[in-house]
């Protein structure tokens, strides 16, 4: 049996080593549909990190019964030619929920304090450098999507005595029904939900704060662009730990140059690794990290774990319990 992991992002393999101890375990360097195709030849089975697994490359894979996605996101597979295929395409929901909530977190102080610049100034020798910081207790905070990393970026901003916290996701009341025994609190002797649902409009109007945890789809490709970045507040600052394309860099770009908006926090991108030319590398109040929130190394371990154990599922005749096309496994249990 041949197994492909397409792009090793982490430099060792033995958890998928345990999990097929007698498969032909291939790791190669794929970037390109090339590279891809070739490496993948005669496959049974793929782990897939950030590869373009298009509907070309699919279309070559006449042995492959799953696609096996290293992370929660797979917009780089093309899912309906994975079904025209018969092929499950798996993915790894949760493995790095409080890891991307922290993240969130620590981008967001990092923004507010300016904790950076601090950083880089005092490196170049000066010293009692002032700057306007306003507290982040009393004001308001945003948060783009509430599913498992925003719920849990909810858990930890709690201690901070934000006046509100508004949701905008299309499922929010559901989601914020499980939370209504923590979300009170006591102001003149009566109790008051903390947080609320509102529109994406009203949340861009009202934030002082905006962390954005949603997925990419066709709804949330550049929903932050030039006419979101006017609505939002003065001073106001995002965070972003979700999909580089749910912005539109470009105008992100004018809007913190021309002080629209206060500061940006960021760990994804629309092109990574980040061009040596990008306006981001120069620009003083924008702070940028790797593409790493998901990172711990009990994080990356239950990943590759995972990873490699819904590859086996399917080679071994099972649904998995992880499955993206669940249209093809409505048909599969039914056969």
């Amino acid at each position: 049996m041949k197994i492909v992991i397409t792009d090793d992002r982490f430099g060792h393999n033995e958890e998928e080593k345990r999990i097929f101890p007698d498969a032909e375990l291939v790791v190669a360097d794929c970037r390109t549909e090339e590279s891809l195709i070739q490496a993948c030849a005669g496959a049974e089975g793929i782990l897939l990190n950030q590869a373009p697994m298009t509907a070309r490359v699919i279309k070559t894979l006449d042995k492959c019964r799953v696609i096996s996605r290293y992370g929660i996101g797979y917009d780089n597979v093309d899912l309906k030619a994975a079904e025209e295929g018969g092929i499950w395409v798996t993915n790894v929901p949760g493995y790095c929920t409080e890891e991307v909530a922290e993240h969130a977190l620590g981008l967001l102080l990092s923004c507010v304090r300016a904790i950076p610049e601090k950083d880089r100034n005092i490196r170049s020798g000066e010293w009692n450098i002032n700057r306007s910081i306003r507290r982040m207790s009393g004001r308001v905070l945003g948060i783009a999507g509430f599913g498992a990393t925003g719920r849990a970026f909810w858990e930890k901003i709690q201690g901070f005595s934000f006046s509100r916290i508004l949701v905008a996701d299309p499922g929010g009341e559901t989601k914020l029904a499980a939370l209504r025994g923590k979300n009170r609190r006591e102001h003149s002797g009566r109790l008051f939900d903390i947080t609320n649902l509102v529109s994406f409009d009203e949340l861009l109007h009202r934030s002082d704060f905006i962390s954005l945890h949603v997925p990419l789809n066709e709804g949330t490709r550049h929903f932050i662009n030039r006419k979101s970045l006017a609505a939002m507040k003065d001073g106001s600052i995002l965070i972003n730990t979700s999909r580089g394309a749910v912005i539109d860099e470009d105008a992100l770009v004018d809007a913190l140059k021309s002080g629209c908006i206060a500061a940006a926090g960021l760990d994804v991108f629309e092109r990574e690794p980040l061009p040596p030319d990008h306006p981001f590398l120069t620009i003083s109040n924008v702070v940028l990290t790797d593409h790493s929130a998901y990172y711990s190394a009990e994080a990356v371990s239950e990943l590759k774990t995972r990873t490699a154990l819904n590859a086996l599922e399917v080679l071994e005749g099972r649904v998995p319990q992880s499955a993206v096309n669940r249209v093809f496994r409505q048909s599969y249990s039914q056969r």
